[in-house]
């Protein structure tokens, strides 16, 4: 019992010498990382030769987790290690010498290379006139001119913004919309909100998508009007036609390009704006107004979008639109000889023109009625 008592004794002395040995070596490893990377920053600063040995280092082989048996033998002495326990450890020391053996070799071939060997410690190199003249001129002439760094404003096919295009100003706080104003781009006169003003002579010229800051310094998003903004934000008389609702009159219609397209009721021209752009150049549009104050809208909002779309795009949108002021149920002259693909009436009454409008229609053709609160 004496031995055993004593022999336990002795080996928990072993292990106590251990791991103040352990925390000995972790002290002098962290002080010599430290020194490792102040001579580092000032190889850094050296010159060539230490960045490119830097920079074409090769990774060292990451060191696997130890296991628990690696860590509990190794705070034990090597007699009371079994032979397993022994060889897995030289194993280890093994791949450590062979990694050591690989980073002294590589820095040797590259300080070969490079041609420019180590000075011994205490002396300075001194570089050469002709060698910095060289690196000057290398310098000077990789390095890229002006031209060849500037970016480009805007994309091929797309242009800047001009006078006379219709724009959105959006303005965000926190995720959320508070502001949002279409206009109409024109010099010497400024956009005005709660969050400052804007000189349009500042946006004219900048590509669209981009942020301006007033003169609060809020930011705001100026982009171009798009075909639904603009009859969202348009002068209007009646009621529109809501892009919701005139995308599922086009699917019920199925209008496609080349169709011929009768309108009647053109309101404020939001319908026959959507059908100009579904029946393209080659198809036409026949739209029919009776009061006279309305049909002048529709015209003036119809010419209005065009002028905007060829300052934006450099062509012009397709003049496929034929407004006239007249009552369907009368309009038999305007109808002689002429064949439709689909019918949209915007209507009170819209059975009364019925009779009038199906002698006209294509076998197959649809017509779609849109009312205030529902579309058949």
């Amino acid at each position: 019992m004496c031995t055993s008592s004593q022999r336990h004794l002795r080996h928990r002395d072993v292990l106590v010498r251990l791991t103040k040995r352990r925390s000995e070596i972790r002290t002098f490893s962290t002080g010599l990382v430290k020194c490792k990377e102040s001579e580092h920053e000032d190889s850094d600063s050296s010159g060539l030769s230490a960045e490119l040995t830097s920079r074409q280092a090769p990774p060292a082989r990451r060191s696997r987790p130890l296991s628990p048996l690696e860590r509990i033998s190794g705070l034990l002495p090597r007699d009371a290690l079994s032979p397993e326990v022994m060889q897995l450890r030289e194993q280890n020391q093994q791949e450590a010498e062979e990694d050591a053996n690989v980073q002294e070799s590589f820095a040797q071939s590259t300080q070969e290379q490079s041609g420019h060997p180590e000075t011994p410690a205490g002396t300075e190199a001194t570089p050469k006139e002709d060698e910095s003249d060289n690196d000057h001129s290398s310098d000077a002439t990789t390095e890229p001119s002006t031209s060849e760094r500037l970016i480009p404003a805007t994309l091929p096919g797309e242009s800047l913004l001009v006078p006379g295009e219709l724009l959105v100003a959006e303005l965000y706080k926190k995720g959320r919309m508070e502001y949002r104003k279409m206009f109409n781009l024109q010099t010497g006169t400024r956009l005005h909100s709660s969050w400052g003003f804007i000189p349009h002579d500042d946006i004219a010229g900048q590509p669209a998508g981009q942020f301006l800051k007033t003169s609060l310094g809020a930011p705001v998003l100026i982009r171009r009007a798009s075909l639904e903004d603009y009859v969202l934000y348009m002068k209007r008389g009646p009621a529109i036609a809501y892009p919701k609702d005139a995308a599922r009159m086009l699917m019920m219609m199925d209008v496609t390009e080349g169709d011929r397209v009768l309108e009647s009721g053109s309101g404020s021209g939001a319908m026959s704006l959507f059908l100009s752009r579904a029946v393209g150049s080659k198809g036409s549009v026949l739209s029919l107004e009776v009061r006279e104050d309305h049909h002048r809208r529709a015209t003036l909002n119809y010419k209005r979008w065009r002028t905007s779309w060829n300052l934006r795009r450099g062509e012009e949108w397709p003049d496929n639109v034929q407004f006239h002021k007249a009552d369907l149920c009368t309009a038999s002259s305007l109808l002689a000889c002429q064949g439709f693909h689909s019918v949209a009436l915007d209507l009170i009454n819209p059975h009364l023109v019925l009779t009038t409008v199906i002698p006209h229609l294509h076998p197959g053709a649809v017509c779609a009625v849109y009312l205030a609160k529902c579309v058949y």
